[in-house]
């Protein structure tokens, strides 16, 4: 019988201290790419209190253009994402295409 334990590449730790003034104890936390890309804070390691947090350049500068490029905010902002009202640019594209079609229908030249 085999013990199979997955493994996965760690590209980054880092260290954070806890925001509270009666702690400030020092939290290191490894990440892999997909955890780095899906980042948005730590628990403290003391207090076990969760902070909200978000990586930097300075975290990872070998790893920052491969990561801003493969949608490190977009899996980030799909976390804060209700679902219950457009973003601005869906909004403002609904109202173009409004406009647009009502052009068309009156038949001015929609250029």
């Amino acid at each position: 019988m085999k013990i199979v334990i997955p493994r996965q590449v760690l590209l980054v730790e880092i260290e954070r201290r806890c925001p509270d003034a009666e702690c400030n104890w020092k939290t290191r936390v490894g990440l892999t790419k997909e955890e780095a890309r899906a980042y948005f804070g730590f628990e403290c390691e003391r207090c076990k209190r969760h902070w909200d947090d978000m990586l930097t350049e300075r975290d990872v500068p070998e790893w920052w253009e491969e990561l801003t490029i493969t949608d490190l905010y977009a899996v980030r902002a799909q976390k804060d994402v209700t679902g219950d009202e457009p973003g601005e640019v869906v909004t403002r594209m609904s109202e173009s295409f409004r406009h647009m079609k009502d052009d068309d229908e009156t038949g001015e030249d929609s250029f």
